[in-house]
């Protein structure tokens, strides 16, 4: 195998230059196919007023494998996700399995995949501010796993990862969206230093009681249930 950090580095300079998600799932593709990989996808939950909402940032799953994932409802018992959810390392489907007693549902996902020649996979977990919740799935052959081929698939798959965050970045809540005023934004960033209503209203020229009224304007206008939330949800929106 060609360098590892010499291979990676060249995969996230050439899709650097990529303004379209679906080129970066097509060169990513290109470039885990030599190790038995046919089929990948990128995804992530991201905060909204109505709550966390699943946005694909690109996939390339056969069409009948999409319909049977949505008519079996696999999404409630993919392992592959539930184990994400709890990791920060990315791993192996075999992996997973093996350090965990699975239900009939969990195997019966894992079994029609095999049906489909996926008989091991990786996974690439990404865990942000405010509950972001990002995956980079890769499914292919059973797979002889070295230190090597793990930590080349991890770095592709967070060059991958970031490249389409960089992209998706309108799919994000906008401060546009929320209908913040500067001063509401403002006012949050001194909350997120851990300044008091005080403390802010005297950086900023202006009484207590109308630093409050900011910030429980912005609370509101985000749908957050605190000011903390508030200040998490502007961070994961680029706000702050």
């Amino acid at each position: 195998m060609q360098n590892i950090a010499q291979s990676a580095e060249e995969f996230e300079n050439r899709i650097a230059h990529y303004d379209d998600v679906a080129a970066v799932g097509v060169a990513l593709r290109e470039a885990i196919l030599p190790h038995g990989f046919s089929a990948s996808a990128a995804g992530a939950f991201v905060p909204s007023l109505e709550g966390a909402r699943p946005i694909f940032y690109f996939q390339d799953w056969p069409e009948e494998w999409l319909a049977l994932y949505a008519r079996e409802n696999f999404v409630n018992h993919d392992l592959v996700v539930i184990e994400a959810r709890a990791s920060i390392a990315a791993f192996f489907w075999s992996e997973a399995i093996a350090r965990r007693t699975q239900t009939v549902a969990q195997r019966r996902v894992f079994e029609a995949a095999a049906e489909r020649g996926w008989h091991d996979g990786f996974a690439v977990p990404f865990h942000g501010p405010a509950g972001y919740f990002g995956l980079l799935v890769m499914a292919g052959i059973a797979q002889t796993i070295t230190v090597a081929l793990r930590q080349h698939l991890t770095l592709l798959a967070i060059a991958a990862h970031n490249r389409c965050r960089t992209l998706s970045a309108r799919l994000l809540p906008s401060m546009a969206e929320f209908r913040l005023t500067s001063r509401e934004v403002e006012c949050l960033h001194w909350v997120a230093s851990g300044d008091t209503d005080d403390e802010i209203g005297a950086r900023l020229g202006l009484s207590s009681r109308t630093v409050k009224d900011y910030v429980d304007n912005a609370r509101r206008k985000t749908g957050a249930r605190n000011r903390a939330q508030a200040v998490a949800i502007l961070i994961a929106a680029g706000l702050m």
